[in-house]
């Protein structure tokens, strides 16, 4: 609130206290906060203090001291608003005071000044924090949201001017008749110093677990800032504090929010039925460490992933996405023209309807934004929707009166610059709707937060843990969970960030303090995985980075080198490719004394990282070390030796094909005479096979490996046997075949490079131990229960995202090598000399990396 608006106030309740005496002994009772709140419902703190300060003074001054002390307290430019504002306060104010001599910090004015503050102090944490506010149950309508990001300030990377504005002027047209009227709760709003990784996923997405989205709901998330990607796979939104420290690789550690993980929650709403608008307003400079490639990228990986959604990007991959302040009065050209057109002036002119489609906002953004970009920037901007199904869907319907102001407005705006700032929302409560000792443990719980006490007794947690007690589920209750694992993610990311910075000391307490910091998030991830178990998922590999540079040694806090070796092949079992846990494992090698395998790890992260400084200091130390070892410990060509790593991993298979049997004639002739009929032919028709089993991955070195398996294998076909009886006429007989058997293949796999996706060939032999056969068909043609096959088969192993999984597709050929036919005496079995089987089969494995 404006400090001229809270004397105004001021005043008014001045007024109030003079024209009613009853009024002032309530007051005095302890009640001053109902009188606030059914007649300023929302007052800040400052509110209440005036009136206290008004109190106080009536009851310690006269009339004519109290008019000195206004004199002293507001300067003579408020005086005209007073009198305006409250006419009957000043008709009572006497012209001139009668004592001159009254000190404002006299001793007569100390009670009410300690009295104050000490209101002030204890009061500002209970209107500084906002509980969740649940849906309203009782609207059975379709309902809107949304999520709006705004960064313009960034700690670390380079500042944008608009991108701040661009999202508060998007949440003020959702907030307007024109956007719909969306009530405040209904809008989780981040700007500046508030948008981190952090407060996105925990704060954020509690607030939207707390809405319960229905089908029909829409739902709006919007973005503007900066954006960036490693590669198509993985594609960032930068938080506030985000510190990549010149190397795009660090976004893996750093405050940046995954796209792709944001995009999975997305196909979860779709799939529900609500209506999500992803609306980004990103790539606004290449001067990011993705550069050009990063901002391709990052288009392209956001349009083609698409999750159900309807997506509004600021460009087309390859383009910046222009701000100027000629822009209205500072903004992005897609935000300004996208508001502009949903405002009301997208609808059609041929058949206006007063409604927005999608198919109206898109043509109508598609017409100015690249045309303005040209005539006035020289410079090609052409924003990307998606998708076409989304063409007559409605996304805003036309107030006349809203569009009427914001023409007005447009008409208004002078060129110039904008004032782009730190927005805040209103947050307040009232104390009446909740039980005084909830609000009270919530209020000590922020005391604590500001003060930086987290944990112990009398903590920030340990008053949530009195709250979750109590009032389990109770939206103050939600709310200091989200904060908690807040403050605990971001002291961590503050130890990460140091690290990044090759700030990281190497002694007893900086280590101790980065083991602490992995036990808070440890902490943090067992607050948020209820809610979102993708993000607390996503905050492990962190976990274990910070725990692996904790105290370890023989005389270690924390643990002996083992135990930081565990933690850190953990984190590196998650992010392989991040060149942040690569140095960290080559540092706990120098401190192995083991430095070949450091100048391994360091040399490993400056190709994966080549502009951070921090692995080239390590690898240079790495060297230093190893060239100091005595000539019989070191290698005479100085080639660092590849270190243990996980050489064997398993997983599962299952497919299905089909089989033939190949079957040789026997030159047996018809002499017994109980046989009354003459063979022409054999027939052997394509049975069915399906296979389930296990495998094994073996590293052998390079890119060949042995994958073993266990399968049971199960097959069902028929033999028909084409006959001729001594009358003439023929026959046919049909014998079923059905086995099951265990296969163990044992083919050598040689991979074409060592790429995520990479096809591969594979051959070897597979034994075959025959476990059932049909009774008929054993009795009439029984076969050996061991046998020998040979086996192809051609297939791609698929890398999966961040799973540390691969999936392989495979053809496989097999045939058998060995005779499968047994000993037996008639018709059937004497016919046929050998008998092997043939298969074609398609499989899928899935298995560890």
């Amino acid at each position: 609130m404006h400090r001229l608006d809270v004397w105004n106030l001021d005043f008014g309740i001045w007024d109030l206290f003079f024209y009613h005496p009853p009024t002032l002994r309530f007051c005095t009772q302890s009640k001053v906060h109902k009188v606030l709140n059914k007649g300023h419902k929302g007052a800040t703190v400052w509110n209440l203090g005036f009136v206290i300060w008004d109190l106080v003074l009536f009851l310690h001054f006269t009339f004519e001291s109290a008019c000195c002390i206004f004199k002293k307290l507001f300067p003579a430019s408020i005086h005209p608003i007073m009198k305006k504002t409250h006419p009957a306060t000043c008709s009572l104010l006497p012209a001139t005071c009668l004592s001159e001599k009254v000190s404002l910090f006299g001793a007569s004015l100390l009670p009410a000044t300690c009295f104050l503050l000490f209101s002030i102090c204890f009061l500002q944490p209970a209107f500084s924090q906002t509980p969740l506010k649940l849906r309203d149950t009782a609207d059975k309508k379709p309902q809107v949201f949304a999520m709006v990001v705004g960064v313009s300030k960034y700690k670390y990377v380079r500042p944008l001017t608009y991108a701040d504005k661009d999202a508060e002027l998007f949440r003020d047209y959702l907030k307007s008749p024109g956007g719909g009227s969306v009530k405040n709760e209904n809008i989780f709003c981040l700007l500046n110093e508030d948008a981190n990784n952090a407060n996105f996923w925990s704060k954020g997405f509690q607030w939207l677990k707390s809405k319960q989205l229905r089908r029909g709901d829409r739902l709006f998330i919007y973005l503007a800032g900066h954006g960036d990607a490693i590669d198509e796979d993985q594609f960032f939104f930068l938080g506030y504090d985000c510190n990549p420290m010149g190397d795009k690789n660090n976004y893996l550690v750093s405050g940046a929010i995954q796209l792709f993980n944001l995009k999975k929650k997305i196909a979860n709403e779709t799939a529900r039925g609500v209506d999500v608008v992803f609306i980004m307003d990103a790539c606004r400079t290449n001067e990011l460490p993705g550069g050009t490639a990063g901002q391709n990228f990052l288009n392209s990986a956001v349009s083609e992933k698409s999750a159900g959604e309807m997506i509004m990007l600021a460009t087309a991959a390859g383009e910046e996405s222009l701000e100027d302040a000629s822009i209205g009065n500072g903004h992005g050209l897609f935000t300004w023209y996208l508001v502009d057109g949903l405002t009301g002036l997208a609808d059609s002119p041929t058949g206006p309807d007063k409604r927005i489609s999608f198919g109206e906002i898109q043509d109508y953004v598609a017409k100015n934004v690249p045309s303005v970009a040209f005539d006035r920037f020289k410079r090609k901007q052409d924003p990307f929707f998606c998708c076409n199904e989304n063409h007559d869907k409605v996304i805003s319907s036309i107030d006349s009166a809203y569009l009427s102001k914001w023409l007005k407005l447009k008409k208004s705006q002078s060129r110039g610059p904008g004032n782009s700032f730190h927005g805040t929302g209103d947050r307040f409560f009232d104390p009446n709707t909740a039980d005084t000792a909830l609000v009270e443990t919530y209020n000590r719980f922020y005391r604590a937060i500001k003060n930086n006490n987290l944990t112990g007794q009398s903590s920030a947690e340990d008053y949530f843990y009195q709250l979750n007690k109590k009032y389990p589920g109770n939206p103050y209750t939600l709310d200091a969970q989200s904060s908690l694992a807040v403050e605990f993610i971001n002291n961590a990311q503050r130890k990460i960030d140091r690290y990044l910075g090759c700030a990281d000391e190497n002694s007893v307490k900086e280590k101790q303090d980065n083991y602490e910091a992995g036990l808070l998030l440890e902490r943090a991830i067992n607050l948020v995985r209820e809610d979102d178990a993708d993000f607390a998922n996503s905050l492990l590999p962190r976990m274990y980075f910070l725990k692996s540079g904790g105290d370890f040694g023989p005389a270690g806090k924390n643990g002996t080198m083992t135990d930081a070796f565990a933690f850190a092949r953990a984190n590196l079992g998650r992010e392989s490719k991040g060149a942040y846990i690569n140095n960290r494992m080559a540092q706990l090698f120098i401190e192995s004394k083991q430095y070949d395998s450091a100048v391994y790890y360091a040399d490993k992260a400056t190709k994966l990282a080549p502009n951070w400084n921090c692995p080239f200091i390590t690898l240079n130390l790495a060297r230093q070390y190893q060239n100091q070892q005595p000539p019989q410990q070191n290698p005479v060509n100085n080639k660092p030796k590849r270190p243990a790593g996980k050489k064997v991993s398993f997983g599962v298979l299952a497919g299905g094909g089909v089989n033939q049997p190949v079957i040789t004639y026997s030159d047996w002739a018809q002499r017994q005479p109980n046989y009354a009929d003459s063979l022409s032919s054999i027939d052997p028709s394509n049975t069915v096979t399906l296979n389930i089993g296990f495998l094994a991955d073996i590293k052998l070195g390079g890119l060949v490996s042995v994958r073993p398996s266990a399968v049971l294998s199960m097959e069902g076909g028929e033999l028909t046997y084409n006959r001729k009886s001594l009358t003439g006429p023929t026959f046919k007989e049909i014998i079923k075949t059905k086995t099951i058997s265990l296969q163990v293949p044992l083919p050598f796999v040689f991979r074409f490079s060592s790429k995520k996706v990479t096809p591969f060939i594979a051959a070897g032999p597979t034994f075959n131990l025959l476990l059932n056969q049909d009774a008929e068909y054993k009795k009439k043609i029984p076969l050996k229960s061991f046998g020998l096959l040979g086996d192809g088969a051609f297939g791609v192993d698929i890398g999966l995202l961040k799973s540390h999984l691969v999936l392989s597709p495979q053809i496989r050929y097999t045939r058998g090598i060995t005779d499968m036919k047994g000993t037996a005496d008639n018709l059937y079995s004497n016919t046929l000399a050998k008998i092997a089987n043939q298969s074609i089969t398609f499989t899928l494995t899935l298995r560890g990396q």
